[in-house]
């Protein structure tokens, strides 16, 4: 324990942790092989903090041995307050650590942000309330934007830039889980490129080719990898599946290691996806066939799962009487193995 944080008061209770955060914990469960937290207590060589085994499920990721919990944290909707002049909002700040710090004293060691979340303001804050902690007791994710406003962050020079803006912002000298962000959405700033004219392209593939491959980022990427500065590179999807089909053919093809892939999973996505979502099904079996570690998210599909038909709540709890429909949909998306 840091003495900055010895030196704080921390009066968080469970009820106003939730009330703090609202919807705001895009809750997300990492679906690896299991292990015993006895055991495990060791990520990529370096000792994990201690954690409270009674109040956290763990997992080991099965190609690099972190021990992950099971319950992750979503850092996309951090709360707003009013800036002092009255014309805007910006970052609760103090919320945030408050946030941070009850997560990580109840076992959540898995932080997942991205530059676009919170209007751009979800890295540095979470930057902020992390590095109050020692490095080795969380695993940080965030992602490379495959849909900017900004065009030019489609070239390697501007991706290069927003990789290295992440490092900065979140205070770290390396990532642990680095996304290939909503790989399956955009469209391609240059159409005509000769070497994406196959009739059976779409535009989110091309648009895919152009990010990852024409401009060079994912060797960049790859090689970062190798440097120790990303720890697990992989994606995240929604969207055009010829995209999720394309990126596991290219480690068919041993063109690439994905260390992992993050998917839309619950009980309504599994055979039901609508939207810019396709089947879980589907993409769980092709990850699990290929033996490559699954991230989950959207497990309560953004809250909804928990807000059931009261007939449908009365039933299940004939079976349960003492859990909550949360937990149920949890437990769902938490019991597939890989």
């Amino acid at each position: 324990m840091t003495q900055q944080k010895k030196n704080q008061p921390h009066k968080v209770n469970r009820r106003s942790f939730f009330k703090l955060l609202g919807g705001s914990a895009a809750a997300t469960t990492a679906a690896l092989t299991g292990c015993d937290p006895k055991k495990g207590n060791l990520r990529g060589g370096v000792a994990l903090a201690a954690v409270p085994n009674d109040k956290m499920i763990y997992r080991t990721t099965p190609n690099s041995g972190d021990v992950v919990s099971v319950l992750g944290y979503g850092c996309m909707r951090w709360p707003l307050k009013p800036t002092a002049d009255g014309t805007g909002e910006e970052i609760d700040q103090e919320a945030v650590n408050e946030l941070v710090d009850y997560a990580l004293a109840h076992g959540v060691n898995y932080f997942d942000t991205a530059p676009r979340y919170v209007r751009g303001l979800s890295e540095p804050a979470t930057g902020i309330a992390l590095s109050r902690h020692p490095r080795n007791s969380y695993f940080l994710a965030t992602k490379l934007s495959t849909h900017p406003d900004n065009k030019e962050l489609r070239t390697r020079e501007g991706s290069i830039g927003l990789y290295k803006d992440s490092l900065r912002r979140l205070q770290t000298d390396y990532i642990d889980y680095y996304l290939i962000h909503a790989a399956g959405l955009g469209k391609p700033v240059n159409n005509t490129t000769p070497r994406f004219t196959d009739q059976f392209d779409t535009e989110a593939l091309v648009a895919t080719k152009e990010r990852l491959l024409d401009n060079g980022i994912l060797d960049y990427l790859t090689a970062e990898r190798e440097a120790g500065r990303i720890r697990n590179l992989g994606w995240s999807f929604h969207g055009d599946v010829k995209v999720f089909d394309y990126l596991l053919k290219m480690q068919d093809e041993q063109r690439v290691i994905w260390d992992f892939v993050q998917i839309q999973l619950n009980y309504a996505d599994w055979k039901n996806a609508s939207g810019w979502n396709i089947n879980a099904e589907y993409l769980y079996d092709e990850l699990n066939k290929r033996g490559i570690p699954v991230v989950v998210m959207e497990p309560l599909l953004g809250g909804r799962l928990s807000n059931m038909p009261q007939y449908l709540v009365n039933r299940l709890k004939q079976r349960r009487p003492n859990e909550s429909v949360a937990s149920w949909a949890f437990r769902y998306a938490g019991t597939f193995p890989n």
